[in-house]
């Protein structure tokens, strides 16, 4: 349960989720970049967290 945010109270930024999935999208970034050979499994792995993380959202 979301509890909004009091009058005058400054709301973060960025959320928490949405903070890891940049986080791990910049991991799986650069560990493409090391591992080209591997770049499409990464993205495969990326877009299931991210599915994953939208999926614990709703």
């Amino acid at each position: 349960m979301r509890v909004p945010p009091r009058q005058g109270e400054p709301r973060p930024l960025i959320s928490t989720r949405a903070l890891v999935i940049v986080l791990v999208a910049i991991g799986a970034a650069a560990l493409a970049a090391a591992a080209p050979d591997l770049a499409i499994p990464i993205g495969v792995g990326v877009a299931v967290i991210t599915l994953l993380a939208q999926i614990v959202k709703d």
